[in-house]
């Protein structure tokens, strides 16, 4: 499974990042490079089985602990 992902992501980037660099958008390439990276680091472990956290507990911790916003406790 983890030979499939990096054979997958390196099939996507063949496809996104010749036009890119041809056209000179040196930024979007920068910005999907990034992107890339990020999903494919977090594609890579899930497939080793790493439990990954929720981002919704995330979310949850700042909304209501560090911005204080909710719902008045009754």
């Amino acid at each position: 499974m983890f030979i499939l992902v990096i054979v997958v992501f390196c099939l996507l980037a063949l496809s996104d990042f010749p036009s890119l660099i041809k056209g000179g958008k040196w930024k979007a390439v920068v910005v999907l490079g990034c992107f890339y990276a990020g999903v494919l680091t977090l594609a890579l472990l899930m497939s080793l089985d790493v439990k990954l956290p929720s981002p919704f507990v995330g979310m949850q911790e700042l909304i209501v602990d560090v911005l204080h916003l909710g719902y008045p406790k009754p």
